[in-house]
Formats: C-alpha cells, structure tokens, sequence
C-alpha cells in the first residue's frame, strides 16, 4: 500500500467502505458515531469535532495521503473544513455523497431549517420535527412551540439535555434510534396528531421514502430542508479511486458469462468506444440497438437511431450500457436501468454501472475475458491483445486433441 487514509464521517456511507476491509483512521463527530463503527479491523477511530487548523495538523501527524470525506449530506462546515484543510496540506480529496429521494406527496422545500420555523409560526397544526437535535433552536420561537413541536432525536444524555433546555418536555419529546418503518412513522403521527412532519432528506439510509410515504398515507404535508447539488461519488466508485491511489488490493471480479444469442441489449452512445462495444455484444449474437445523436463512421450494420435517449428506452432489454461522451448523462442512463433492474456498463466510470465491460477473447464458440477490476483499463488491453495472439493457436490444439482422442 502506498499511502495513508483518513476517513471522516460515522455514516452509513463511511461504515460501508470501511467494512470492505479498507485500512483507515476515521474520525468521527461524536460518541455514538464511534460506537457504530466498533468492531471493524484496520480502523483506528478518533472522536472529536476537528476545524480546518486541527485536520492540518492531524494530516501531518499521522502522514496522511489521501481522504475521503464521507459527513453526513446537511455537515456543510465539516466539508467546507476538510475540503480547505486538504488543500493547504497538499493531499488528495474525494467526496462521497448520498443520492436525493424522489419526492412525491404534499412537500414544501426550503433552504434552511429557519425558513422552515417560519413557515410553522403563527398556526395551530401539531408538528413532528425529525432534523436532529442541531436544527432544534431555529424552532423555539414558533408560536405555542411547547404545545404544538414533538421532537425525533437519537436517544443519548447530551442530546436529551440540550432538547430539556429548549422546553422539550417528556410529552414532546420521542428519543428512539432509527431506522423507522413507514407504518412506525404514521404511528407517530397518529399518537402526537402531527398533521405536519419537518425533515431532512437523509437519502435511503436516512428513512426518507419512509417518511413520505407515512405523511401521505395520514394526509400530513411535509416540509423538507433540502440541500443543495452537490459533486461527488458513491461507495463503489471510492473504492476502485482507492484502489488505483493507494494500491489495496483487489479480488477478481467474477466472470458470470451470459447467453445474449437473439437477446435485445441497448447501446447508448455513438463514438468510438460505442462502437467498438457494440461489436462486441453483436459478436456474441445479441440484437444490438444504438441510440446517439450522432454516429461515427462504422455503425452501418446496426440498428441506429438519431436522437437523445429516452428512459422508455430501456424497456424490454436484457442489458444497457452508457456510452456518450457526457458524464451526467452516463449517470443518469445508469440510475435508470438500476431502478428497472437492467444491468448496466457505464464506459467511463465503470464502478458506477453493475457489471465491468469485458475484454473478449474468442475463437469460434471459444471464449476467455480479461479484467484488472477496473483498476488498469490500459493494462487490460495489452493482457487481452497477447491473449488475441495465441488463442486461437491454443483452441486448434485442443480440437486437433479431441479428434485424436475420438480416433
């Protein structure tokens, strides 16, 4: 391994690579983020809020080379920090973030949790309040606050102390660790007679769906502080950066080899790269379909289209890949054929897709792949152009063996 890590963060996002086996030092807001990290080998957690100076020093001490900021999606300042502290000390940064939810249902969106306070102030509604124990202050001048609010917060002494001194009674007050059902949110609801509940969009880890789906079924509008669009990268695609920055190793992907024979497979996409994909799948009999607003030279023998992708698209077919020279979209065709369970090769984050686009090797029926995990795209190539070579040589051997054997 050639590099040292820090992670920061105790969320669902920062357990997830780590339990993958990735050694780190990973820092942590506060107690119970640390307890949920016990357990873990090759992790060293230290517990603490850091700023900008303290993560400096903190990089130089223990010859930190790569981080990986994993705070929570609403910890602006601490990404604000590490992302200036990372750039004073010289070492690499990658952010992971969690995708948004859907929306659906009545869903008001504000900017801050002050916004949202407002929004509250003057009326008579009962209030189910699930921002966290932080966000609880911009409500205590809500009109009949006392009466009206009941608080959602995780069930720790500081917590429930801070919560006391803002006039949160017992009555007011539901200190429970989640996750929490759709059917537990309206239980909820029903029992403080919440008809308005003012959340945060935690994303899938965060219950977000499961709060949706409980106002709309007791007919309870939410108000939502949202947050804004934000660059970064999901689990899978940090790990394959890890993995080329700093060396961990990796296990081989497995070759799961699938019959495509008169099979509909979709090619978004009309470069080279395309191209050079779709002859592969065709190769392997697949009915390919292309759909670009432009098409290099080459793709005469293919169904083509000239137009801009419609998710509609992927109906039907066994297998997609994302082919167009625009990241975004990649991203977007990617989260499509996933919600569809399509599997999907996104050519230019492969981490990003389901399955890695093979290099093939054939002769005949004969066939053999070639893989580095991602990790060496270039070296792939050269493995898989030696094996071209010499495969064919090897395949005639072992059929002129059968033969004999047959003889």
């Amino acid at each position: 391994m050639s590099g040292r890590l820090l992670v920061f963060g105790g969320t669902t996002e920062a357990r997830e690579l780590l339990r993958r086996g990735v050694p780190a030092i990973c820092c942590v807001a506060t107690a119970y983020g640390a307890k949920l990290l016990e357990g873990l080998d090759n992790v060293r957690v230290l517990t603490g809020r850091l700023d900008e100076t303290a993560m400096e020093e903190l990089f130089r001490a223990e010859s930190v080379t790569h981080v990986i900021d994993a705070t929570h999606p609403y910890a602006l300042e601490a990404t604000k920090n590490v992302r200036r502290a990372c750039e004073r000390a010289g070492v690499k940064l990658l952010r992971v973030t969690r995708a948004k939810t859907p929306l659906f249902g009545d869903v008001t969106t504000v900017a801050t949790a002050e916004e949202a306070a407002a929004l509250l102030d003057g009326g008579g509604e009962k209030v189910l309040l699930t921002v966290g124990s932080k966000e609880l202050p911009a409500f205590a001048r809500v009109s009949r606050a006392k009466e009206r609010l009941f608080a959602r917060v995780l069930p720790t002494s500081d917590v429930i102390a801070q919560c006391e001194a803002l006039g949160y009674d017992a009555g007011h007050l539901i200190a429970m660790q989640g996750p929490f059902s759709a059917a537990m949110n309206e239980q909820m609801l029903a029992a403080t007679g919440a008809t308005v509940i003012v959340t945060k969009d935690g994303g899938a880890s965060g219950g977000m769906e499961e709060k949706l789906r409980a106002a709309q079924n007791r007919g309870a509008r939410v108000i939502l502080v949202g947050r804004g669009d934000e660059e970064g990268a999901t689990v899978d695609e940090a790990l394959l950066w890890l993995r080329r920055e700093i060396g961990l190793e990796c296990p081989p992907l497995f070759p799961m080899w699938l019959p495509l024979e008169g099979k509909k497979s979709l090619l978004i996409g009309g470069g080279p790269v395309a191209l050079r994909r779709a002859q592969t799948l065709k190769s392997c009999g697949a009915a390919v379909r292309a759909i670009a607003v432009s098409f290099c030279p080459g793709w005469e023998d293919f169904e083509t289209e000239k137009r801009e992708w419609r998710e509609s698209d992927l109906d039907g077919v066994c297998l997609a890949v994302a082919a167009t020279d625009r990241r975004e979209q990649n991203r977007l065709i990617a989260a499509a054929a996933k919600k569809r369970g399509v599997p999907v090769s996104v050519a230019d984050n492969a981490a990003e897709g389901t399955f890695y686009f093979p290099a093939l090797i054939r002769c005949g029926a004969a066939a053999a792949s070639v893989s580095t995990g991602g990790l060496d795209p270039a070296a792939t190539r050269r493995l898989a152009d030696r094996l071209r070579e010499i495969w064919p040589g090897i395949v005639a051997e072992e059929l002129h063996k059968k033969e004999e054997e047959r003889r």
